[in-house]
């Protein structure tokens, strides 16, 4: 099945992170419950699968750059075969590229090409950092040639910002600010030019229905504190599917979702995985009882970047979990995750 392509272009900030692929699933979920009832909202949720949301910069003459999850790359160890001065000091420059590396959470739709292709590793990213062949802005890291399409020359440039704001919890009883009720949240601010795009992975016949679930979307934003402006998009369906290289070899796949494997698939590796572990923890949807806040039960999931070997090729791999009943509903937390089936030659 074709996987879509859908543009999110921000309306203001976003409550934490771009959102992931388990709060975009629920959130189509929910849409599908609302305009075409239960029924339609479990067989929505059997065959739904999303990417996360990732970075996409647009230049003013039409160029556009799109950007992937970094994959997770094994860190190679600096020799020092010498302990002269000059040795030692090159040692340090390569570290501090290696330590720049960390920053980056995504890369650009060039480097993950080549990524894919079994051409790039720690090494030669670092490498290319260090001849101005690659750039970092912000948190992205991309081809020099893609930074100066899109107009992000500067060093300075972050296409995507976080930072803590203060806000105030309102007591309901005197409708004021209390002492002690001063808090802070992480918001995302997006730079001028930058928007967001993710993939949708679904049947041809419930596809039909996504235009009007990202209307509806649309109105009622995506993600947390939506009732006070946050998390609101313009949504765009682009033309045509989502066209990644296919290797002559692969070996391994890169998942572009939060990702949690059956047993099943956990015991078909015969190497080991790279990967990020995060613990989730979301809450159900809240519009239709009064904004309580209920939460879901923690999961342990596998972010997106992670790099898992090649048993068999899938289009969907990983597993939708059973979360329980709300609204009348019952509602699940989605691991399935898209590849992008890669050739380990660079990294290993």
């Amino acid at each position: 099945m074709p996987v879509a392509v859908v543009h999110l272009q921000p309306r203001g900030s976003v409550v934490g992170a771009p959102p992931p692929s388990p709060t975009l699933y629920g959130a189509l979920c929910w849409a599908t419950a609302v305009l075409y009832g239960e029924e339609q909202a479990q067989a929505m949720a059997q065959e739904l699968t999303c990417t996360d949301a990732f970075p996409l910069a647009h230049s003013g003459q039409g160029y556009t750059v799109r950007f992937f999850p970094m994959p997770v790359l094994p860190q190679p160890v600096t020799p020092l075969p010498e302990r002269t001065l000059s040795h030692k000091q090159q040692a340090v420059r390569q570290l501090n590229l290696f330590k720049r590396l960390k920053r980056a959470r995504y890369l650009s739709e060039g480097l993950f090409t080549r990524y894919l292709q079994g051409d790039l590793s720690a090494s030669t990213l670092a490498d290319a950092l260090q001849e101005g062949q690659a750039v970092l802005r912000g948190n992205c890291l991309m081809l020099a040639q893609e930074a100066q399409d899109v107009g992000w020359t500067s060093r300075a440039t972050a296409p995507l910002a976080s930072a803590d704001v203060t806000r105030n919890e309102i007591d309901r009883w005197s409708l004021a600010t209390a002492e002690g009720r001063m808090f802070l949240r992480e918001e995302t601010f997006f730079a001028p030019g930058v928007g967001l795009w993710f993939g949708v992975h679904l049947p041809e016949e419930q596809m039909r229905l996504l235009p009007a679930l990202l209307r509806y979307l649309e109105d009622t934003g995506v993600g947390g504190e939506r009732s006070s402006g946050k998390g609101q998009f313009a949504f765009q369906l682009e033309e045509g599917s989502l066209a990644l290289p296919q290797p002559a070899s692969p070996d391994a796949w890169v998942s572009l979702s939060h990702y949690l494997p059956t047993p099943e698939e956990v015991k078909g590796w015969q190497s080991a995985p790279r990967y990020t572990l995060v613990s989730w923890l979301a809450r159900y949807e809240s519009a239709f009882v009064g904004g309580q806040r209920v939460f879901k039960p923690l999961r342990r999931m596998l972010e997106p970047g992670s790099v898992f070997p090649l048993t068999e090729r899938r289009e969907v791999y990983g597993r939708l979990v059973r979360s329980g009943e709300r609204l009348g509903h019952t509602v699940w937390v989605c691991g399935r995750a898209l590849p992008a089936f890669a050739q380990r030659g660079g990294d290993l």
